[in-house]
């Protein structure tokens, strides 16, 4: 990864974070509807491609992300 400066380390945290939230509707949208299994699994894929950027951004601020599980 590049060296990013702090504004863009930032802005990329709260673009992830958002990306997050909407991926934790749909899934709980899915699951509640007994929804298409491959369609949950690519929201989960995306959701934890998602968590391993932040968990990389976040190291840069000295914290560390944990993950409370897969999505609702």
């Amino acid at each position: 990864m590049t060296e990013m400066d702090v504004d863009e380390r930032i802005a990329r945290v709260s673009d992830i974070l958002e990306q997050i939230h909407e991926l934790n509707k749909l899934l709980k949208l899915f699951k509640e509807q007994k929804g298409d299994a491959s369609s949950i699994r690519q929201y989960q894929l995306m959701r934890g491609e998602f968590v391993k950027e932040l968990k990389l951004l976040m190291i840069g601020f000295d914290l560390q992300v944990e993950a409370l599980g897969k999505a609702a």
